[in-house]
């Protein structure tokens, strides 16, 4: 399943013999963009930010 945000390219290829469609492949290709919560927690440009945020919630706990 791909979110609205995301960019697929689709193709197909086959083969025609006797005017019948043989060996026929399809390929999908789909880049979706991260979720700004995953991005945050995962990339290295916002390292300090996160650990920052989690220190603070720790210690207000």
């Amino acid at each position: 399943m791909t979110s609205a945000k995301s960019e697929c390219k689709y193709y197909a290829e086959a083969d025609v013999v006797n005017n019948e469609i043989v060996n026929k492949k399809e390929h999908y290709t789909c880049n979706e963009k991260e979720n700004f919560i995953i991005r945050f927690i995962t990339e290295e440009k916002f390292q300090q930010a996160f650990v920052t945020l989690v220190m603070v919630v720790a210690e207000n706990i």
